[in-house]
């Protein structure tokens, strides 16, 4: 099957808050996520499958530093290059606004992303200790684009 990458659209709320659920066991708020798809449009991705939401990305940009909110993919599409679709187009629509790092967090104790992150380009710079809400710290992760010029979407549409 194939997945298709593209902006999110107002319609893709229910979808996105839905792979949100699946995803973590303390999800963002549907509102939360709602304003970041007003706000964040031009850096809010959506992975479609089937006319299903199967995976979003959605970072910010402030000056020369962005920011990577959330990657997510439903589990049973994990290990098909879908999060890497999904950062990379994010990470693309960054370097063309400016952005020269990009910082995320991820738990200390997601071995899975913290990888996933690091074949991406990223490293762990810092920690913020008692980040989430159940008390886990967090690494931040940081990724400087400044030397990279533009990055290949690998045919995606966007």
């Amino acid at each position: 099957m194939s997945h298709l990458i593209r902006r999110v659209e107002a319609l893709d709320s229910a979808g996105v808050y839905s792979v949100e659920r699946e995803c973590f066991h303390d999800p963002f708020p549907q509102k939360l996520l709602d304003d970041l798809m007003r706000t964040e449009h031009d850096r809010f991705f959506v992975a479609v499958e089937d006319g299903k939401i199967i995976g979003y990305a959605v970072g910010r940009a402030s000056g020369k530093n962005g920011h990577v909110d959330s990657v997510a993919v439903a589990p049973r599409h994990r290990r098909r290059g879908i999060g890497k679709a999904l950062l990379s187009a994010v990470t693309h629509r960054l370097i063309e606004e400016g952005v020269e790092q990009i910082h995320l967090e991820v738990r200390k104790g997601n071995t899975a992303a913290i990888s996933f992150y690091e074949r991406m380009g990223f490293h762990v710079s810092s920690e913020i200790r008692r980040y989430y809400a159940d008390g886990e710290d967090a690494w931040v992760l940081k990724r400087t684009l400044a030397s990279q010029g533009s990055e290949s979407l690998g045919g995606f549409l966007l």
